[in-house]
């Protein structure tokens, strides 16, 4: 191993101890991710070094936002997260290893399109996923970046992926990502046991409501907790896996519930999409079917969310999770729309009342989960979204509609069937592949 400047290692890590140990565990697990015969260079490690400091000062950042940085808010935030274990779930079989990278042939056809396209650009590396590789790319000419996002599509069409490449940001200057479609003989679909293997660790989990929509690029499960969410909207086409994606959330909470008291109150005015949860243990109610029972619902929960308060205000605490350490037995309830659009073309009071909940119920434990196949202006009002942070994109039809989710285009680019983009609060958008659950997976759970 190359000697390492020992000034270096004491400013990042301490006294001269300290800084052999670290420097030694993080050269460890270099070679533990690589598959433990990795060529290790010293432009590697400086590399791996900077990665992880830079990915280490944005999780303190959006532990500081999730906080509402409030700094005793912030500390007990810091303290539950230490508790969480290192990997939340093992992966699967044939899964342990480092993901597999695209073939020498596949980078030397990108770099020769790019070059093609006036663009010169070196691959750092590659991954493929389920059901597109991604690549990151070193653009060394600053003017590249907005060069290549408005050659798109010459580039898809070159490579013969069509509309489908999705170019954006990543942690490190002159930097990007692109994801770039596999053909669909070559997808991975991502099963329910999967989905079971990862739900299987919640019970232990430190978040409160630990949930799961799919897997990221490199077929890692993606986990996020909506307690700190603290709401979420969900928008996508007919046909892009949005129901899915909401059973698969549900599913999560359901896993949670049996070690914690969660309720789940849901409005379907479809009367398809949740009509396999009629009769599920832990329902807030009946499944709410027309406007009436809708905004009966509503009510209802509003109600529930004021006496909330007023027997916080009696114990002397703020939120849920205090009052349950003084005695307080209710639990989390999250609220499910499976389509938002619908509702409130039948009852425009319905968006108040969903306005009312996403302002004052987070502290009640109360959650919003809101779906619709029609993402616009109307149904995703500015007061809905505002206070409904946390995102996830499927497939849409016009970069309108992903701007109306998102604040930005790019899931108009998406593959559909379940391909998504996931926004939290202070974190980068991040790709995710749906798990594919299916009518009889969910009967099964809920047995």
């Amino acid at each position: 191993m190359p000697k390492v400047r020992r000034s270096g290692g004491a400013q990042l890590f301490g006294d001269e101890s300290n800084a052999n140990y670290l420097w030694i565990a993080l050269l460890g697990e270099d070679l533990r991710l690589n598959g433990g015969g990795a060529e290790f260079s010293l432009d590697n490690f400086q590399k791996l070094v900077r990665d992880h400091w830079h990915r280490g000062v944005q999780l303190l950042a959006l532990d500081w936002q999730t906080a509402d940085e409030d700094y005793p808010r912030f500390l007990e935030l810091m303290a539950r997260k230490a508790e969480l274990p290192e990997s939340i779930v093992p992966l699967p079989a044939g899964q342990e290893v480092a993901p597999e990278a695209a073939s020498k042939a596949e980078n030397d056809n990108l770099l020769k399109q790019l070059r093609d396209l006036g663009i010169v650009a070196e691959i750092r590396d590659s991954v493929i996923g389920p059901r597109l590789t991604r690549y990151r790319l070193y653009l060394p000419n600053t003017g590249d970046r907005t060069a290549l996002q408005g050659q798109l599509g010459e580039l898809g069409f070159a490579l013969g992926v069509g509309d489908g490449l999705v170019l954006s940001d990543a942690d490190e200057p002159r930097v990007c990502l692109l994801d770039c479609p596999r053909p669909k003989g070559e997808w991975r679909v991502v099963g329910c046991d999967l989905f079971d293997r990862v739900a299987e660790a919640f019970g232990a989990s430190a978040m409160r409501l630990p949930v799961t929509p799919g897997v990221d690029v490199a077929g890692m499960p993606v986990v996020f907790d909506l307690a700190e969410a603290p709401h979420l909207l969900i928008g996508g086409t007919t046909g892009s896996g949005k129901s899915v994606c909401m059973n698969a959330l549900l599913l999560s909470l359901l896993a949670t519930s049996r070690q914690k008291p969660i309720q789940l109150a849901l409005i379907d005015p479809k009367l398809v999409e949740l009509s396999n949860w009629q009769g599920c243990a832990c329902l807030f109610g009946e499944i709410a079917t027309s406007s009436t029972e809708a905004m009966a619902l509503l009510d209802t929960l509003i109600d529930e969310m004021n006496s909330r308060y007023q027997e916080f205000s009696s114990l002397g605490v703020k939120d849920i999770v205090a009052a349950r350490e003084r005695g307080f037995e209710g639990g989390w309830i999250v609220v499910a729309v499976d389509e938002l659009a619908d509702l409130i073309m039948q009852n425009k009071q319905a968006e108040n009342r969903l306005v009312e909940l996403a302002q004052k119920s987070r502290a009640a434990g109360i959650h919003l989960v809101l779906a619709t196949q029609r993402p616009d202006a109307k149904t995703f009002t500015g007061l809905l979204r505002s206070n409904c942070p946390t995102r996830i994109a499927l497939k849409v039809q016009k970069h309108t509609e992903s701007g109306i989710i998102l604040d930005e285009a790019g899931a108009e680019k998406l593959l559909g069937a379940g391909d998504m983009l996931f926004k939290g609060i202070g974190i980068p958008m991040q790709r995710v592949h749906g798990y594919w659950i299916a009518s009889e997976d969910v009967t099964r759970h809920l047995k």
